[in-house]
């Protein structure tokens, strides 16, 4: 597959050790794409890899046919952005200007923004619902208001994808709607190809169009239809404690 994913025979892991080994998955472009696993077992770990924020112990990472991996850092700034969970303490700045460091990988040495540039950080103002936030100091907004923030500079960078490590993990429930509202209308309509791991799994089932699954040390690709209908997710979890119900799409204490 020339034009999407292409992960091939890709390990990961850090300090010598080795988490996952013989990744291969493939998705096309523009689809919205759910990683689902239980904690420490390499979600983060693959969401870094491949963002070029860890060195591989093996294989490659292709998007659009561009081997990512061994891109320069200004370059792979230009394909992907990324969104982690680490929240940034910046002060003395304004919410407009940190969306403005999305521009970063276009921009000559003197920092000199484009008309465009203007452009790109208004709109992903717009899309996020911040343009009440735009002049308001950074370091005091709350965590839930600073990841909006953070997803707004993904969106300003104008990157073909964009990689999301627990975007919602600081958001309440309105506000996690909306992020996945934003991140499907991204990938509907905005040619956006969006990798995203979460724990929110009832709200991705109906919202991603594939998801990626890692359990018991291998990663597969599965529909949500197929993951429910499999029966799949109550393999990530001790069906003692709790279950997944297939009618319902979502997890039940026993």
């Amino acid at each position: 597959m020339k034009n999407g994913v292409h992960i091939s025979n890709l390990a990961i892991g850090y300090n010598h050790k080795t988490i996952l080994e013989n990744i291969n998955l493939e998705s096309e472009t523009n689809k919205m794409i759910a990683l689902f696993g239980r904690n420490g077992q390499g979600k983060s770990t693959l969401l870094k890899t491949i963002s070029g924020l860890l060195p591989s112990i093996n294989g490659n990472f292709k998007f659009e046919g561009i081997d990512i991996l061994k891109l320069s850092e200004k370059e792979r700034a230009k394909l992907l952005s990324i969104v982690s969970t680490t929240q940034t303490s910046i002060g003395g700045i304004t919410v407009k200007d940190f969306i403005a460091f999305g521009r970063f990988p276009y921009t000559n040495w003197l920092g000199i923004n484009t008309t465009k540039d203007y452009q790109e950080i208004d709109n992903a103002i717009t899309l996020c619902k911040l343009t009440n936030l735009a002049n308001r100091n950074y370091d005091e907004l709350s965590d839930g208001e600073k990841q909006k923030v953070n997803i707004a500079r993904a969106i300003a960078q104008n990157t073909p994808l964009i990689i999301l490590d627990e975007p919602t993990v600081h958001l309440d429930l309105i506000n996690k709607i909306e992020v996945f509202k934003l991140l499907k209308e991204l990938s509907n309509n905005h040619n956006k190809t969006i990798i995203i791991s979460t724990h929110q799994i009832e709200y991705a089932l109906q919202i991603c169009d594939e998801i990626w699954l890692i359990n018991n040390a291998q990663v597969n690709t599965y529909s949500p239809n197929t993951l429910i209908n499999e029966n799949k997710l109550s393999e990530l979890f001790d069906e003692e404690i709790i279950s997944f119900d297939k009618d319902s799409q979502s997890f039940r204490l026993k």
